[in-house]
């Protein structure tokens, strides 16, 4: 065998193996996709209404509350005074 044959072997069985791999990784995938999401993830529910919450807001009720200079809007840099919100409220 001359080195040309040897190194055509080797580049075959190299591309053979990436192929392989590249089919497991596609398999592995799709099966972890069919799999049902994660059991333990909760949806917040507004405090208000009980819907799904999209973001939180300031309750108002800091007694050391700041006021945004700009926006003249009340804030807290406690964040136990923010609860879930939907976007109704």
């Amino acid at each position: 065998m001359n080195s040309l044959t040897t190194l055509i072997i080797l580049l075959t069985v190299i591309h053979f193996a990436v192929f392989a791999l590249m089919i497991w990784i596609r398999v592995q995938r799709r099966t972890d996709a069919t799999k049902p999401a994660v059991e333990s993830a909760q949806i917040t529910r507004c405090a208000l209404c009980g819907e799904p919450a999209t973001h939180v807001g300031y309750d108002g009720l800091d007694p050391n509350e700041r006021r945004d200079p700009h926006t003249g809007r009340s804030w807290s840099p406690d964040m136990a005074h923010y609860q879930p919100l939907c976007g109704a409220h």
